[in-house]
């Protein structure tokens, strides 16, 4: 009886002591995110030390880096005739899909075939088959890890999607632009793993269709959804950082760098042309080199663009982790990748998260923020239940504040606002985002005439 009596009250006692522990690190994250923020950078810095020796050592690690970020933003399924895009916010779903494609190849891939608009719908909702929804186009020679043998002119093929049946038998890789089909065949899957993804306990299957807007395809919500809210320790890193990686750890020491302020901004120059601007207030950098002369790059190819952007992208020595490709614009040759959150894209008017990287002719350009996140704490707020996407899209026409007609895209992402109570600490609220005349905004902003906000102000 003693024993028992001593054993009740020894994990009683213990159970006690783990409740309180974790209150006082809850605390401290909230009331000094500092000392938090110190122990991450030192984390940070010995991760991209380790990291950047392996890449150095190993091609390997290279490639493997260039292929965890060009990956697909959103896996979807058809199952009964029915499209479902698959979520959850305790496992990864896309790297869940990689994962079980590692080691896989696709090959025999056939030269295109262009085909209507219906027969391309018809191919997005091929039953019992996967799509691995890519956030702009990409090229075969950047999924080099995954194709066995690069098809003929590759150089000049790309493709958004590749369909996948859950018997691995059918793979069509499909171009949204130019409604072009690659057929191809796909071998060392793992055929139990692959017909299971979709079947995981932590997965929901959300209803979705997809729908012509003008040219663009779009991907409609058929039902609400609810989504959870996130909060972040972020971190402003000092941008004499920068200031060495991009324009040169001999220029920034010598006596042909240049500074000045300009409003806001602190203006860093060299006398070749380079020139680094820091927005004091919004934390914006954005990297110019105008003198830049690379004849060569007239003749670049998507994988050219893409690889080239990745090695810049790397340059900056910042964290990765959650940052995936997500659009090109081939008219401005500008390459953007974002910070994804649950399968949904960090989306700021500063830049939070966002990487684009612009590669001319005659110039050069890198835009980012000072400011990334680092590790979630208790978030603020439930979660948010958004309205299915036709219902949003009749509410923008309601207003006649815009041409409907002329919407590029819409897509569910993160807003970035500043936590109310905590000063290194940033909240994510999810929102409808319209793409309209080339620029994201919050669809809310669109109803009220608001854009431009500075909410997500850090």
């Amino acid at each position: 009886m003693k024993n028992n009596r001593f054993r009740g009250w020894f994990l009683h006692s213990l159970l006690i002591i783990a409740v309180l522990i974790s209150l006082i690190f809850t605390v401290l994250i909230w009331v000094t995110p500092g000392y938090f923020q110190r122990l991450i950078n030192i984390n940070s810095t010995t991760k991209s030390t380790s990291t950047t020796t392996t890449v150095n050592e190993d091609s390997t690690a290279e490639k493997k880096n260039l292929a965890n970020i060009y990956i697909p933003t959103s896996i979807t399924a058809t199952v009964k005739k029915e499209n479902y895009q698959l979520m959850s916010n305790r496992i990864d779903v896309v790297n869940s899909m990689m994962t079980v494609l590692e080691g896989a190849k696709f090959t025999d891939i056939k030269a295109p075939k262009e085909v209507s608009r219906k027969e391309y719908l018809k191919l997005l909702q091929t039953n019992n088959a996967y799509q691995l929804n890519y956030g702009s186009a990409v090229s075969f020679e950047i999924l080099k890890n995954y194709v066995k043998t690069q098809p003929e002119n590759s150089s000049s093929y790309s493709f958004d999607r590749i369909v996948l049946s859950f018997d691995g038998k059918t793979v069509y890789f499909l171009d949204d632009a130019d409604l072009k089909v690659y057929t191809a065949k796909l071998t060392g899957v793992d055929l139990t793993k692959l017909k299971s993804l979709i079947n995981g306990k932590n997965i929901k299957k959300m209803a979705i269709s997809y729908h012509y807007q003008g040219d663009n395809l779009l991907t409609y919500y058929d039902t609400s959804l609810t989504i959870p809210r996130y909060s972040y320790l972020y971190n402003k890193e000092n941008a004499g950082m920068y200031v060495t990686r991009l324009l040169g750890a001999e220029k920034s020491g010598s006596s042909s760098l240049t500074t000045r302020e300009h409003g806001n901004s602190t203006v860093y120059a060299d006398n070749s042309g380079q020139k680094l601007s820091v927005n004091n207030k919004t934390g914006v950098i954005t990297y110019t080199d105008y003198l830049t002369d690379d004849t060569k790059q007239q003749n670049w190819t998507l994988s050219d663009y893409l690889s080239n952007s990745f090695t810049q992208l790397e340059q900056l020595g910042v964290s990765l982790n959650d940052v995936r490709y997500s659009e090109y614009d081939q008219q401005e040759k500008n390459v953007i990748y974002r910070s994804y959150i649950d399968g949904f894209p960090v989306i700021s008017a500063r830049d939070f998260g966002t990487y684009q990287i612009q590669n001319r002719v005659r110039s050069k350009k890198i835009v980012f923020s000072q400011c990334s996140l680092q590790v979630p704490v208790p978030a603020a707020g439930k979660a948010v239940t958004l309205k299915a996407t036709k219902e949003v899209l009749a509410e923008l026409s309601a207003t006649n504040k815009i041409d409907v007609d002329k919407i590029e895209d819409i897509e569910i992402g993160y807003e970035v606002t500043q936590n109310g109570t905590a000063s290194l600490v940033t909240d994510l609220t999810p929102t409808y985002f319209v793409k309209y005349n080339n620029s994201w905004i919050n669809y809310e902003d669109l109803l009220t005439g608001e854009t431009g906000s500075s909410k997500d102000e850090l």
